[in-house]
């Protein structure tokens, strides 16, 4: 009589029962990555639901000192995981690509411009 296939679990072996408490839960594809900015050699990590960007040292999470750039000039906004750059109403707007927007999906390697500064966004 054959025994059984390998790597099956012997006869009359329970079966494999949920992680014991307190154990760790296995690692899931997709799981959120954490965004960073690089502005002017300085490295930002986006840890928040709403990032300011401006020229308001109060107002804003990265401040920008350029009287081109207003107070509350963009947002970086996660939503479920998803980051978006926002025009927050500026005078002079925000670009991609040689192109104004008003609101894009953030990936890895974009690189927009508020006025002449670059700011460039990594996810890790």
């Amino acid at each position: 009589m054959p025994g059984p296939p390998p790597g099956a679990p012997p006869p009359g072996a329970a079966p494999p029962g949920p992680p014991p408490p307190g154990a760790a839960p296995a690692p899931m594809g997709g799981e959120a990555n954490k965004l960073v900015l690089y502005y002017r050699g300085q490295r930002h990590e986006i840890n928040k639901d709403r990032f300011i960007i401006g020229r308001g040292k109060q107002s804003s999470d990265l401040t920008i000192k350029d009287p081109n750039v207003s107070r509350q000039h963009a947002m970086i906004e996660n939503l479920n995981g998803q980051y978006f750059m926002v025009d927050m109403g500026s005078t002079n707007g925000i670009e991609f690509n040689g192109q104004r927007l008003q609101r894009k999906p953030i990936a890895s390697s974009d690189v927009f411009n508020i006025c002449d500064h670059e700011l460039k966004f990594v996810l890790e």
